[in-house]
């Protein structure tokens, strides 16, 4: 028994000393030494890109500062998507027509040594946005629009190690005239979208397997990368002799086989908050408002500014409720009041009527489709049909820039 028990042990060390040994080799020091220098070029490239881009402000004397407000939500000047596309967290599965290859990374210790790269697997893959045809900093010809991702799958057996890690690789991009040459190649990467300055540097650590989207770096024109058209990824590890992975991404051109998503309506959120009218009969619209309950469920609230039989102005109201991600709301009850008074000049005997229903769509950020059908009761005077509509939005909501 003992000459077992003895034997038991003596394998499950060697299993335990085996599975401590299962990180990569030891690296040699040219291998560091490259690899740092080829993190000081980058960094110094981007630094010096950053103050080239500040050059055309004059050199002053030092001055108090006088604003004690922050920033006022905004759209990106240099975003590379529709805002109302990608919210935090990103797809961690890659879909559509999707690109990968198996690339070994510079890989570190928790302790700063340098070990033999660790292979993982990078994707590239769009996600279809919003594309109602608006001509955009990110889409010049009006075209189709999405998001560009690009996910670092580490291995199961790898997946969570601490102890080691592999480092982000450098993304430089060509397209047009920009080549891996030009400091305007190097592409800013974020865990989170619409992100004005986030940016997951070349070096940092990846312990887990983690989706970026690919960014615009604020310096310019220049640096402006028009990812929904052809180009060129390079992901370069700087790991001794490895060769860097090179993804060659189309234009855009989604099918209903290759993107199905691109030709489905929007999932109603809240930047479909925005009001909505007919250019052909300016006077009539409708206010909508996407309003959060809880994690999973969401109410739509609209209100119709019509008009009643006597050409009088009358609205109705709509309410229904919906889980995240739905693209429609079918059949959606309709109400009208009556009984008020003007500024709050009336009792509590306001009616609350029912006038019919309404289903709900919205084809793109720029049309609200809608169908209708109801009445209000005999003797009220109010309005009264069925048919089918699309409507066009009126502007943005600030902070919700929604193309």
């Amino acid at each position: 028994m003992k000459s077992s028990l003895r034997l038991m042990l003596t394998l499950t060390a060697g299993i335990i000393a085996a599975h401590a040994a299962a990180a990569p080799a030891p690296a040699p020091v040219d291998i560091q030494a490259a690899h740092q220098a080829a993190v000081d070029h980058v960094r110094a490239t981007l630094a010096n890109a950053a103050r080239e881009a500040a050059a055309g402000t004059a050199k002053r004397s030092k001055a108090m500062g006088n604003n004690v407000f922050p920033g006022t939500p905004l759209a990106n000047e240099y975003r590379a998507y529709p805002p109302s596309c990608a919210a935090w967290p990103l797809p961690d599965k890659a879909s559509g027509v999707v690109s990968t290859a198996r690339l070994p990374l510079y890989t570190r210790t928790s302790a700063g040594n340098v070990l033999n790269p660790e292979t993982v697997t990078i994707s590239v893959w769009r996600v279809p946005c919003s594309s109602s045809g608006a001509e955009t900093p990110y889409n010049s010809d009006g075209g189709y629009n999405a998001i560009t991702l690009m996910r670092i799958d580490r291995d199961a057996a790898n997946e969570g190690h601490t102890d080691y890690f592999p480092t982000f690789p450098a993304l430089q991009i060509t397209q047009g005239s920009v080549d891996y040459n030009d400091a305007a190649s190097y592409v800013r990467a974020a865990t989170e979208p619409n992100t004005f300055v986030s940016d997951f540097m070349f070096d940092t650590p990846v312990f887990n397997s983690t989706t970026f989207v690919l960014e615009n770096y604020n310096l310019g024109a220049d640096y402006l990368h028009m990812y929904n058209y052809a180009f060129k990824l390079r992901v370069h590890p700087y790991a001794g002799n490895v060769t860097p992975a090179e993804f060659s991404i189309a234009d855009y051109v989604p099918t209903q086989a290759t993107y199905p998503a691109a030709f489905e309506p929007l999932p109603i959120d809240g930047y479909l908050s925005a009001s909505w009218y007919d250019p052909a009969h300016n006077g009539e619209g409708m206010l909508t408002q996407v309003i959060d309950n809880n994690a999973s469920s969401r109410t739509f609230f609209a209100a119709w500014y019509t008009y009643d039989q006597l050409g009088l102005p009358y609205w109705l109201v709509i309410q229904g409720t919906l889980p995240h991600f739905r693209t429609d709301l079918n059949n959606v009850p309709v109400y009208y009041t009556s009984g008020g008074g003007f500024a709050g000049d009336f009792g509590s005997s306001v009616n609350l009527a029912s006038w019919g229903t309404i289903s709900v769509s919205f084809p793109d950020c720029m049309h609200m489709a809608f169908s209708f059908d109801g009445h209000t009761a005999s003797g009220d005077g109010g309005p009264g049909g069925s048919g089918t509509r699309i409507w066009t939005r009126v502007a943005d909501i600030n902070g919700l820039a929604c193309e």
